[in-house]
């Protein structure tokens, strides 16, 4: 039984360390975290938008990925139009530090089906793509 649990919590492990993992062609990401039921860039998150800025000049990213996420609080529907509207704000302020929006591509998820309400899911996930 022991041999099985650690098997178990091996396998475990190891897919939860592929699953963070980057994406073939995916570069650095940057968490930008927002209030509940809001798509305002607060100072700590334009900082974020900052170092996203940076690290795409400095690495010449060719493309950046926005990808908008809103929690479980709330109809899905509100919270697809939450997710777009929190793209679009990171979007404005990568624009607004010197980033071409011609390279970037956003993505709304959407509410995500995890049913947290956290902060965790509350953000917009910047991908540099190589």
């Amino acid at each position: 039984m022991t041999r099985f649990k650690g098997l178990f919590i091996g396998i475990l492990v190891a897919g939860t360390l592929a699953a963070c993992m980057p994406q073939a062609g995916e570069g650095e990401r940057f968490l930008v975290y927002f209030d509940e039921l809001s798509a305002n860039v607060t100072p700590q998150a334009a900082g974020v938008v900052a170092d996203a800025v940076a690290k795409a000049k400095a690495s010449q990213a060719r493309s950046i990925r926005i990808e908008g996420r809103a929690s479980a609080t709330g109809s899905a529907a509100a919270n697809q139009k939450l997710s777009e509207s929190r793209a679009q704000a990171v979007a404005n302020e990568l624009q607004k530090d010197g980033l071409d929006p011609k390279t970037f591509r956003q993505v709304s998820v959407g509410q995500t089906g995890s049913g947290d309400t956290s902060v965790a899911d509350r953000r917009v996930d910047i991908v540099l793509e190589r």
